[in-house]
């Protein structure tokens, strides 16, 4: 079963998202407002955080130029002579690393909750997408992390609905799925079209804000618990920041300009802001599927603007933060279906390699650092086991269970109980020292 574009806009962007951003009020209470109801205890135990990944299906270099690959144990990794990709040295929380000059770019405060994450994803066919999404079998259900983590997390976030919302599927192995469904990509252009403008749906927050917080308010005080109007009181956001939040959400909308990678990047942080979705993917371009790539040209180029939208996008988390109009702690990561191969073809290109990929992971959870490493096989590098207390390569997390130890270190950044973090994902630990 597929569901379409249609229905899922109307499901994320509804009537109930903007009396959530007018009101301050999170969806699923002003869906059900009943005093005392477990939803409410689910939230004021502290909710978790939100996940915007950047996803493809191309098997983009990007373990080959981030920290890792340098270095004592590194030195036949091919690396492009372009001077925007120079080794540069560059700190994590404290600590000397080097990497190619657009990661040694980020600002120091998002290097320091950066962690680059060696693992492998033991495919080498872009079509295994989506399996790469399931973690290759380890997931609960074999269903796609993203869908489990959306589930888990939107009651404790109070999101609109429990289903990731994909803003830059190329189709096919790219889109997301979720109990069976295939998932519509929904692009910029739709969200701008559904939100934005003087006429729209933004624009109509105070008579929402008005009318809803009064309802509930009435409720709460004559059928609640002083902890239930403490939490309405935490909630409600004044006329004041409504306006704040409004013209700071339309000035975004307003510059979305088509459908492509940083027209999402602008989509995300703005939907993130509206609490639709837990679990928001954007795609992610870094090289690409690089086979016959002279001087490693192509992936110069695309890491020169990729990893700057991905600074782009924390920085403009930070900000929207900053002025109250994002109330939740996003991290920020990637996804390929496989990393490329490090010395096979030297600069020349890079064929498929199912034994080391590399998921960035950004947010204030994290303490800036790397997770394993790498080691020569044949006639490439793959993946080490690692050690889960310190993150050094070499440990009790074997190297076929580095996959399902990066989605459980994931999760628990996310916010998820051990509990569930075990369900959602059945082999690997998580990596104890990824926290700050």
């Amino acid at each position: 079963m597929r569901l379409d574009r249609r229905d899922l806009l109307k499901s994320a962007l509804g009537g109930i998202a903007l009396r959530a951003v007018a009101t301050g009020i999170p969806a699923s209470i002003l869906l059900n407002p009943r005093p005392g109801r477990a939803a409410i205890g689910d939230l004021a135990d502290g909710p978790g955080r939100m996940l915007i990944l950047f996803a493809s299906n191309s098997g983009d270099p990007i373990n080959a130029n981030v920290p890792g690959t340098y270095g004592a144990g590194a030195e036949d990794v091919a690396h492009s002579a372009d001077p925007t990709m120079a080794a540069t040295a560059l700190q994590l929380s404290g600590r000397p690393y080097t990497a190619a000059k657009p990661w040694a770019d980020l600002p120091q405060s998002v290097l320091d909750r950066t962690v680059f994450f060696h693992h492998a994803t033991y495919t080498p066919v872009h079509q295994d997408q989506p399996k790469v999404m399931r973690m290759m079998g380890a997931t609960d259900d074999d269903e796609m992390l993203v869908s489990i983590l959306a589930k888990q997390l939107a009651p404790r976030q109070g999101s609109t609905q429990r289903l990731p919302l994909s803003l830059g599927a190329k189709g096919g192995s790219e889109l997301l799925s979720a109990s069976g469904q295939v998932l519509a990509n929904v692009g910029p252009t739709s969200i701008r079209r559904a939100l934005g403008g003087a006429q729209g749906a933004l624009a109509s927050t105070f008579a929402l804000r008005d009318r809803d917080i009064d309802r509930v308010y009435n409720l709460y005080k004559e059928h609640g618990t002083r902890q239930d109007l403490r939490l309405l009181d935490a909630w409600a956001r004044s006329r004041d920041e409504v306006r704040t939040v409004s013209e700071a959400l339309l000035s975004r909308l307003d510059v979305i300009d088509g459908d492509n990678e940083d027209n999402q990047v602008t989509a995300a942080a703005v939907l993130a802001a509206m609490n639709i979705t837990p679990v928001i993917t954007v795609h992610g371009t870094f090289g690409g599927d690089n086979h016959n790539d002279t001087g490693l040209a192509r992936e110069a180029a695309e890491h020169v603007t990729g990893v700057a939208r991905m600074g782009r996008l924390m920085t403009e988390l930070d900000a929207l933060r900053a002025e109250g109009v994002l109330r939740h702690d996003v991290i920020v990561s990637t996804l390929n279906v496989f990393g490329r191969t490090l010395m096979k073809k030297g600069t020349a290109g890079r064929d498929h390699n199912r034994g080391h990929h590399v998921t960035v992971m950004m947010g204030n959870v994290f303490k800036g650092g790397v997770v394993g490493g790498i080691e020569r096989s044949g006639n490439d590098y793959v993946a080490t086991s690692l050690d889960p207390a310190t993150g050094a390569k070499g440990g009790s997390v074997a190297f076929e269970d580095t996959l399902a130890s990066m989605a459980k270190t994931l999760a628990v950044g996310l916010g998820l109980p051990m509990d569930a973090v075990d369900k959602a994902v059945e082999q690997g630990v998580p990596v104890e020292a990824a926290f700050a």
